[in-house]
């Protein structure tokens, strides 16, 4: 590293310029500001508003709580039909362990007076002959089973759309 040179400068001058002090630049005389008119406060204006975001303010909330409202009924709803649907099922479970076909015979025939019915008078064996497939269709209100599929097919979609209905209702 080089050390620099002090000789270069000359200190005496500095001495002597210390001896005057520097000229302070010249400050003009600050002016006060002018008075601007006060503008009128509308005082009406201002209550109009607070007022208005108010009542938006109660009205935002009144049907947030109308929407958790109708949230607690639907969870209710739905609570009361998934019992409903746990009854049911144990009264299904509880009707399939009571049949005994003993208990139901005995139970007809003294409960009830049902009676055997008599082999010979009672029973009426009836004879029917088979429907004829036709060969023309001159019969249009004959359906063969092609039709029943077709009127199958047109009752699931309208029931598919009357669904999608109710649900866009």
């Amino acid at each position: 590293m080089v050390v620099a040179d002090n000789r270069a400068y000359d200190y005496s001058k500095r001495q002597y310029l210390d001896q005057f002090p520097l000229e302070q630049p010249q400050k003009q005389p600050q002016r006060l500001p002018e008075a601007k008119p006060k503008k009128k406060v509308r005082t009406g204006a201002h209550i109009f508003k607070i007022a208005f975001i108010f009542v938006l303010s109660v009205f935002v909330i009144s049907r947030y709580a109308y929407v958790a409202e109708l949230g607690f009924g639907y969870r209710n709803l739905k609570e009361s039909y998934n019992q409903a649907l746990r009854d049911q099922t144990d009264l299904n479970v509880k009707i399939m362990k009571t049949i005994n076909l003993d208990t139901l015979e005995k139970t007809s025939i003294e409960k009830l007076g049902m009676q055997y019915p008599d082999m010979h008078t009672q029973i009426v064996y009836v004879k029917a002959a088979a429907v004829a497939p036709m060969k023309n269709n001159a019969d249009s209100q004959y359906h063969d089973i092609s039709d029943v599929n077709e009127n199958k097919y047109i009752a699931y979609l309208s029931g598919m759309l009357t669904n999608l209905l109710k649900v866009l209702d």
